[in-house]
């Protein structure tokens, strides 16, 4: 029983980790993500479909 409560905090806490991780470090908005000329978004939320 130790062993899997050990296990279940530990994959409790990468999961947090990761989360927190990818949430705060890796995401840019899509205008700084593509600044090539072909992919170049003018005007971000301009071009969403509208129902």
């Amino acid at each position: 029983m130790k062993v899997f409560l050990a296990a279940l905090v530990a994959a409790i806490g990468l999961a947090w980790g990761a989360g927190y991780v990818l949430d705060n470090q890796f995401q840019i908005t899509s205008p700084e993500a593509f600044t090539t000329e072909g992919a170049r978004p003018n005007a971000p939320g301009g071009n969403l479909v509208q129902f």
